[in-house]
């Protein structure tokens, strides 16, 4: 999984450099703004650790994400940006054996709140931007199986998440614009009978109003 991640990035970061603009079709663009967005989610291995629940990695598929945003750019810093986003991920796990373990059709299910601080570059129609986020991220496993790794599903937890984002704004109109993004989100929930470490690698498009 981590081999094809990485040439998912780089297949977008290249997408990202064919289409830098030689034109200016767009304002900048201050003030407040609110979004939605979706995509799709290629997870690491959840990494078990700990507890009753023993030590594995179990294997997820990739998954979906669906989230919301509001933000603002102040008029007097249009480099940089602050936001606050909600989102929801669901990856579900394979029929597995891992160790003395089985583990049967299950999935882990995340709500994650984040606040986001973004450095953008507000020139014409494409606007590129990296940011840092900090949050809390609420997981939620279920399915079956035998084994003590199997311990780890039907358990919730929530817990500090942080991620790091690159991406770029396709700005359409004055107060629309296209958002096709990359993030990478990193948590680790304390479950009662053992922690999972969740990696997420996210690939999200998104429709931007600007105010």
């Amino acid at each position: 999984m981590k081999k094809w991640t990485g040439y998912a990035l780089c297949g977008f970061v290249a997408f990202l450099l064919l289409f830098v603009p030689t034109g200016n079709a767009a304002a900048a663009g201050t003030g407040g703004y609110v979004g939605i967005f979706g995509g799709y989610t290629m997870p690491d291995d959840l990494e078990v650790s700990g507890g009753s629940a023993g030590s594995g990695d179990l294997s997820l598929d990739s998954g979906y994400v669906a989230g919301l945003k509001a933000g603002y750019i102040p008029p007097q810093m249009q480099y940089f940006a602050v936001e606050f986003e909600y989102f929801y991920t669901s990856n579900d796990f394979e029929n597995q054996a891992v160790g003395g373990s089985r583990i049967n059709d299950g999935d882990i299910t995340t709500n994650n709140f984040f606040l986001n601080a973004l450095l953008r570059y507000p020139v014409n129609w494409f606007q590129p931007y990296v940011g840092l986020g900090i949050g809390w991220s609420w997981g939620e496993t279920s399915g079956s199986g035998t084994g003590s790794l199997a311990r780890i599903l039907n358990q919730s937890s929530n817990d500090f998440a942080w991620q790091f984002l690159i991406g770029a704004d396709f700005v359409f109109h004055p107060q629309w614009a296209i958002d096709v993004g990359y993030r990478y989100v990193q948590c680790s929930y304390g479950f009662d009978n053992g922690d999972g470490d969740l990696t997420n690698h996210m690939i999200t498009v998104g429709l931007k109003y600007r105010f």
